[in-house]
């Protein structure tokens, strides 16, 4: 059974999670290069293992996310009853923003001056995953030579264009 929005859940960080988002979008698999739909979890952390407050939140793949057993379910709904006042500030912490980086690849330029790139892309956005390589080649940067610096691309809050996470420049990384 598909976890869903409001299920509480175990995740890859330990803790007892809620769902409060469920992403698809379309984006591009990085070892065939096809086309795929992927799906994102968003989930807030409610309590730590041993039942102490510890208000977090995280995404991830489906993949790292399981329903909450029965019997802990069935402490949880008990700790919450003798705890409502925890499990209100729960219900309205607001979860901070999540964003999505997409690292890109190009070669050392010559120059070696980073900030005569990041003004090159500056105004690069939105754009799509599928859409950064095919856009750095076009301007120029090689994304398979070696040695590489790294350029970074964020989603900020997931945000998805037309199916797709809709991502702008945000620097880049000399290494």
């Amino acid at each position: 059974m598909a976890p869903k929005i409001g299920d509480w859940v175990r995740s890859y960080s330990a803790g007892i999670w809620q769902i409060y988002r469920i992403l698809d979008y379309k984006c591009k698999d990085p070892v065939t290069g096809k086309v795929v739909v992927k799906t994102t979890i968003f989930s807030k952390r409610f309590v730590s293992d041993s039942f102490k407050r510890s208000f977090k939140e995280e995404c991830c793949d489906p993949a790292f996310v399981y329903l909450l057993e029965l019997d802990k379910k069935k402490e949880l709904d008990a700790f919450i009853e003798s705890n409502s006042g925890l499990y209100q500030k729960f219900i309205d912490h607001e979860p901070k923003q999540i964003d999505c980086i997409y690292n890109a690849r190009i070669g050392i330029p010559p120059h070696r001056d980073s900030q005569i790139i990041a003004d090159k892309l500056k105004d690069l956005g939105p754009i799509k995953d599928i859409e950064i390589n095919p856009k750095l080649n076009e301007l120029g940067f090689n994304t398979k030579a070696m040695p590489s610096w790294t350029v970074q691309f964020v989603s900020s809050g997931f945000e998805c264009l037309g199916g797709y996470l809709s991502f702008q420049f945000l620097r880049v990384l000399e290494q």
